[in-house]
């Protein structure tokens, strides 16, 4: 589906897709079937681009590496990444939660493993200025820069330290600007956001106003392990979020039942870059339960479609329904997630979640409990409504 007409002469085309996390179930399937199983139903999509992207949710590396209060499936094998590039992807971000999950050796080991199949990364490195060094491609004689970023408290890269490169938006307008004097086409990964939910929150729709201000030209969102919408503003393509792509959502501690039959949605978003205003076409996706996808067609693709435009609709006023619908979706989610390590006993998981919440939170928290009285006070008929 075509959702945004490009104007004026093309330069190119870009498909992009979400989270790549091809773990647990996945990652037994993918050694029976072989490992360019997961990505065979994006591989036309691919082939059919000029450059084509994805986020590697995952370190390279082994199970004995992962760290402690991390689940020991979060990590990639090392095929990951030649059947990446078999598959038709010429760029990973490494910008995510969980890239340093199996510590500075995992990361060093992922962009070795990368490197050696030919696949670009980009947002983590040895050290700070690697982190933000850009991918760089000519691109049917265009030039272009791609720049990745991640929100973190722990994981960042310091100037002699391994690590992400963090979502800080003053950083983010230098390297743009700096990638600007030098290419034709900047483009933006970020790793931002509420999982679970529909709508970006507030402090996401800040970073994303000062990250347009900077002027890149698109704009690629994944974390939230759901679809949210896009928008056009000015030139500048924005993917709020999209979603998971080859992604197995029942590995590690629990399989949270929040939002778990729109985390099967997924798509491939085909960009066409052009002179005047960029277009988008979305391909929907359909994964089963070992998060592997297929095309989605007839009803259930047009029902997602519809959905997914409804979102990008829905923007205009995402601030209101982010409170109105992500906070009570948020805070089901936290409380599976308490409740869970309670009755594991893993006590550090509790005081590590209750130790996350931060001023900012209040406010949904008090929207979520006030909201969830409201419905539980309700007369049947018209919680139905």
């Amino acid at each position: 589906m075509r959702l945004l007409e490009p104007a004026g002469e093309p330069y190119f085309t870009l498909a992009a897709i979400g989270d790549v996390g091809v773990i647990g179930s996945a990652r037994a399937r993918a050694a029976r079937e072989g490992w360019d199983a997961p990505f065979a139903a994006l591989a036309p999509a691919f082939a059919a681009a000029d450059l084509s992207f994805a986020n590697l949710e995952f370190p390279v590396g082994r199970r004995d590496w992962v760290k402690a209060g991390r689940a020991d499936e979060f990590f990639h094998d090392d095929d990951i990444a030649a059947a990446l590039v078999r598959a038709g992807v010429k760029v990973v971000s490494l910008a995510n939660n969980h890239m340093m999950d199996c510590g500075p050796q995992g990361l060093a080991r992922t962009l070795e493993v990368c490197r050696s199949a030919g696949l670009a990364v980009m947002g983590a490195g040895a050290d700070l200025a690697a982190a933000r060094a850009p991918a760089r491609f000519t691109v049917r004689g265009t030039r272009v820069a791609l720049l990745a970023y991640s929100q973190t408290s722990t994981d960042a890269a310091g100037a002699q330290s391994p690590g992400i490169a963090p979502l800080d938006p003053m950083m983010i307008t230098e390297d743009v600007a700096r990638a600007r004097s030098q290419t034709d086409v900047v483009i933006v990964s970020v790793h931002w956001g509420s999982m679970y939910v529909d709508y970006p929150p507030p402090r996401v729709l800040d970073q994303a106003k000062a990250i347009l201000a900077a002027g890149p030209d698109v704009v690629l969102g994944h974390h939230p392990h759901v679809l949210q919408g896009a928008e056009r503003r000015g030139r500048t393509i924005v993917l709020y979020s999209m979603g998971d792509a080859v992604f197995n959502c029942r590995a590690g501690d629990f399989h949270a039942q929040v939002s778990a039959q729109v985390r099967l949605e997924s798509a491939v978003f085909m960009l066409t870059l052009a002179h005047d205003a960029h277009g988008l076409d979305v391909q929907p996706l359909q994964l089963d339960d070992d998060g592997f996808p297929s095309a989605a067609a007839g009803p259930p693709a047009d029902a997602a479609l519809a959905r997914w435009r409804g979102l990008s609709d829905g923007l205009a006023d995402a601030e209101a329904r982010f409170a109105a619908e992500g906070a009570p979706r948020l805070l089901q989610y936290e409380l599976q997630s308490l409740g869970t390590y309670v009755r594991q006993g893993r006590w550090d998981r509790v005081v590590k979640l209750l130790g996350s919440v931060r001023p900012r939170h209040l406010p949904l928290l008090w929207t979520a409990l006030t909201r969830g009285k409201k419905k539980a006070a309700d007369p049947p008929a018209r919680r139905s409504a």
